[in-house]
């Protein structure tokens, strides 16, 4: 599996988990911020695709 589709299934889970009711709000305050980075480096991660596509003139999978 490639590591963003990793890191896409794992963003999709922190956003199930954070809705669960009952947590702590300290916990999903951690939680969401966790989230942030994996949407973050999902971001980084989908711009350095593209620009290899681009400069390869390939599509990457």
């Amino acid at each position: 599996m490639k590591k963003i589709r990793t890191m896409q299934i794992i963003k999709h889970a922190l956003q199930y988990y954070i809705t669960r009711p009952g947590a702590d709000p300290k916990d999903i305050e951690q939680e969401k911020q966790l989230l942030q980075r994996y949407e973050d480096d999902i971001r980084v991660l989908k711009k350095k695709i593209y620009n290899k596509e681009k400069d390869d003139g390939t599509k990457a999978s």
